[in-house]
């Protein structure tokens, strides 16, 4: 297992505990957004292996995949985590109906030239879950949340190209690992942070 794949499988081992997680304590649409974000991870688990044949079979899945987390999983997070009484955050048949048309309307944007909704979407969900996270909360959880937030928003930095191309860093961790770890760290702080503290009054 190469080093990108192995930070792909830590990511989504965070998706799927998270996802399992929310399941049980009645947050469904947080663990349908996770499970996107775990699938595309999953399907990067594969692409980035060592084995050339298999990374190749998978590379479009991947991709699709990971748009789909971007503008359909990310969005859906934002508001899973801003409206938590909402039968749309509670069930995840609701958020189900929630991710098909948002995650339909990214893609045929995406299809139709407007490639920019990719990143566009993820940083509008990012905000607001910024917004939610300075919003609500308190005390260790909100420190939790606080850190996770920066994560969320290196994460997306670095995506959008602010890694170093020489030095100490990347030679320690590729662009592809940073967004990896910066993303399952960030998701477990936040996730983690948004039940302790109840966010919404619930």
């Amino acid at each position: 297992m190469t080093p990108d794949a192995f930070s792909d499988l830590v990511l989504a081992l965070v998706c799927a505990v998270l996802a399992h997680r929310c399941r049980a304590d009645g947050r469904g649409g947080v663990g349908v957004a996770c499970l996107l974000i775990g699938i595309a991870a999953l399907l990067g688990v594969l692409r980035f292996s060592s084995w050339e044949p298999l990374a190749t079979a998978v590379g479009g899945a991947h991709r699709f995949a990971s748009l789909v987390a971007a503008v359909a999983g990310f969005p859906l997070l934002a508001f899973s985590l801003a409206s938590p009484g909402s039968a749309l955050a509670r069930h995840a048949g609701g958020a189900w109906w929630l991710a098909f048309p948002i995650g339909g309307f990214g893609i045929a944007a995406w299809l139709l030239g407007f490639k920019a909704w990719a990143q566009l979407a993820p940083l509008l969900s990012v905000f607001a879950i910024a917004w939610v996270v300075l919003r609500h909360g308190g005390g260790r959880s909100r420190a939790a949340a606080l850190t996770g937030l920066l994560l969320l928003f290196a994460g997306f930095a670095i995506a959008a190209g602010a890694w170093p191309t020489g030095g100490a860093l990347p030679t320690l961790l590729s662009k592809t690992q940073a967004l990896h770890y910066a993303l399952a760290g960030a998701l477990w702080l936040v996730v983690g942070s948004a039940a302790a503290r109840g966010v919404g009054g619930e």
